[in-house]
């Protein structure tokens, strides 16, 4: 198992707030073609405005998923 530290070197800071805006676009492609641009369009200002917190929790949360894959 790993510490703390050697779990906080792997993140890249500098770079989350581009990541996180990387994946949120792509949510919101996959909420455009599913429900429609008005929903993708709430789901923006939600995120962005209302709940930022959350576009984070999922970002970090589908980078888990994906690490856990390979």
């Amino acid at each position: 198992m790993k510490t703390f530290e050697q779990s906080i070197e792997r993140i890249d800071y500098s770079t989350l707030e581009t990541a996180v805006a990387e994946w949120m676009k792509g949510h919101l492609e996959i909420v455009k073609e599913n429900c429609g641009e008005g929903e993708a369009y709430a789901e923006a200002v939600r995120l962005l405005d209302v709940d930022p917190w959350q576009a984070l929790q999922w970002y970090v949360e589908d980078v888990r998923r994906g690490q856990r894959a390979a």
